[in-house]
């Protein structure tokens, strides 16, 4: 079974990433979202020297919305408070200076997405920062905060009912998938894959560009859209990763429960690859022990045959990244042995 350890400001050294390897991680991941170009190629470089074949996958943005690398400004925000979103074509058209107080947060997304959808709710950083939608009008949405936070540009966003009747594949993940193959990088995953096509369109770039490529394509699913489409996809990819941290905002934590078992089930039907990601080992992360739940949903997949596990904030920014992929480590050797005793 794969252990996949996102590398990120806490696990960049070269001693920690010789941990992470030493301790079972097999698959470093690389997020395009917070694209470094020089700390990236330090990380290839020192990994193949320490396990030359350590596979290295980069995981691009897709067509997650986010926050606009546009926004002039990092707020903190309170609950209560009154913000507003709109489309990054609207927030370069108007002069931020003269908003006084109010926060204006742009979106990597168009007005006219924004009035043609039926957007519910908003939400930030795995659900952890939530807005209640007051109005929409002429492409600006009004919210009051529900739970607080830090807003930058670049911060995912989850906004329920988006209209999307397109496929495309943005300028940065292009310029990331150049990258990626100038590099030797063994796998390439797209972010909030939806349609066969959204896979489709990395394939085509690919074999035009590096047509002798050898490097595996994989989805991220993180929406019920994805999932549902979930077969269709599996045509185009060998491996899945389902992704918790956006499949529960975008589909609601009782319905995301359902729907990662759903893909589970059809993905081993088909013989392909399934890495669950994020929600693994949280308590971890944040310096403290596992607990029971998060132990049962580890013991759960693993009885459910999948191929492996994601760490993303438990190994980039957790507090203690050496000592969760050990933990991981063991529990799915315990876990496995316990298959054999049976």
């Amino acid at each position: 079974m794969h252990i996949i350890a996102t590398i990120g400001p806490k696990s960049t050294d070269k001693w920690i990433i010789k941990e992470l390897i030493e301790n079972g991680v097999d698959i470093l991941r690389l997020n395009c979202s917070h694209f470094n170009k020089d700390e990236f190629e330090y990380v290839i470089k020192f990994s193949r020297e320490i396990k030359r074949d350590v596979h290295i996958l980069v995981d691009l943005c897709g067509k997650k919305i986010r926050v606009s690398k546009d926004l002039k400004y990092i707020y903190k925000i309170y609950n209560g408070q009154e913000v507003y979103f709109c489309g990054e074509d609207l927030y370069r058209s108007i002069d931020t200076s003269k908003l006084n107080e109010m926060k204006l947060i742009p979106l990597t997304i168009g007005t006219e997405e924004i009035i043609k959808s039926d957007i519910k709710s908003i939400s930030m950083k795995d659900n952890t920062m939530n807005f209640e939608i007051i109005e929409v009008d002429k492409g600006v949405i009004k919210t009051k905060v529900i739970r607080g936070g830090i807003i930058r540009g670049g911060k995912g966003c989850n906004l329920s009912n988006v209209y999307d009747d397109k496929t495309f594949l943005s300028e940065e993940d292009k310029e990331n998938i150049l990258w990626a193959l100038d590099n030797d990088i063994d796998i390439i995953c797209q972010s909030f894959v939806e349609r066969k096509e959204d896979i489709n369109i990395i394939n085509k770039l690919i074999k035009e560009k590096y047509p002798d490529n050898k490097c595996r394509l994989w989805a991220k699913v993180e929406t019920p859209t994805g999932i549902s489409n979930i077969k269709e996809i599996l045509d185009a990819v060998d491996s899945i990763v389902i992704g918790r941290g956006d499949l529960v905002p975008e589909s609601g934590i009782l319905n995301a429960v359902n729907l990662q078992e759903q893909a589970i089930n059809i993905i081993k039907e088909s013989n392909k690859k399934v890495f669950i990601a994020t929600h693994l080992l949280n308590s971890m992360k944040n310096g403290n022990p596992a607990t029971l739940p998060e132990i049962e949903s580890i013991y759960k997949f693993i009885k459910y045959g999948i191929d492996g596990f994601l760490l993303a904030g438990e190994t980039s920014i957790g507090k203690a990244p050496i000592q969760t992929v050990k933990f991981l480590k063991n529990a799915i050797e315990y876990y496995s042995i316990g298959d054999i005793n049976e």
